[in-house]
């Protein structure tokens, strides 16, 4: 069963090269397809990295932003699966069985735990709450990935959403009642976010932000608020 993962792009280039590296060894084990959708305002040399890699399908896309990218990744896959990763976040490395084996078991979408690459008991914490379902989870960091065919039941991500998309995203499934899972072979996220701002504003600026997303707050209006409160790229 061919996986296809979707890596979006914006100044990543360090990042890339340990993903890639990665993801080509498991491509010489799996049926796997690795597209790299870069963004348009990219200005670092993520191009040239991508060319290290003869498995990777570096693709330039025309629209900056990450549910653009990740929409125009899929439409140019040809996997039965699809999964997004962050270029900072690092999958499992029984990615490929778990994912196939929760498609095989019945599930059409899903994610998966995570841990941070650096340890601490507040970001264990933060850990912890996503190996369960619940209000927060789901989002980008823990890998989303849909079959092909419910990825275009649901048109893809919602570009409106500039910040939020992967919530907006698995609000539906939910809604819809699509049967998801969450693998609990964790990813390991960046926790770069923490390292340069604290634990409580991190965690207290994400609770802010996600509460006015529930309340309707336009999606740009999210991300200046975003943007103005953390020391964090967005």
């Amino acid at each position: 069963m061919l996986l296809s993962i979707i890596i979006p792009v914006y100044n990543e280039q360090i990042n890339l090269v340990k993903r890639l590296s990665f993801l080509c060894e498991q491509a010489n084990k799996f049926p796997i397809e690795i597209i790299v959708a870069n963004s348009p305002e990219t200005t670092d040399e993520s191009p040239k990295v991508c060319k290290n890699f003869d498995k990777v399908k570096y693709l330039q896309s025309e629209k900056k932003g990450r549910a653009a990218q990740m929409n125009f990744g899929a439409s140019k896959a040809t996997g039965a699966i699809l999964l997004f990763l962050h270029a900072d976040t690092q999958l499992p490395e029984n990615f490929y069985t778990e994912v196939t084996n929760a498609v095989i078991n019945g599930n059409k979408a899903g994610f998966f735990a995570y841990k941070f690459d650096k340890e601490t008991f507040l970001l264990n914490v933060n850990s912890k709450f996503t190996t369960k379902d619940g209000l927060f989870a789901g989002a980008g960091d823990q890998c989303q990935f849909f079959t092909k065919q419910v990825f275009k039941e649901l048109k893809g991500y919602n570009e409106t959403f500039c910040i939020m998309e992967d919530f907006e995203m698995i609000d539906r499934v939910r809604k819809q009642k699509i049967k998801y899972t969450i693998i609990q072979s964790k990813a390991t996220a960046s926790a770069r976010k923490y390292e340069n701002n604290s634990w409580l504003k991190v965690n207290a600026i994400n609770g802010y932000v996600f509460l006015l997303y529930k309340c309707g707050v336009h999606p740009q209006k999210l991300r200046e608020k975003y943007k103005a409160l953390l020391r964090e790229s967005v």
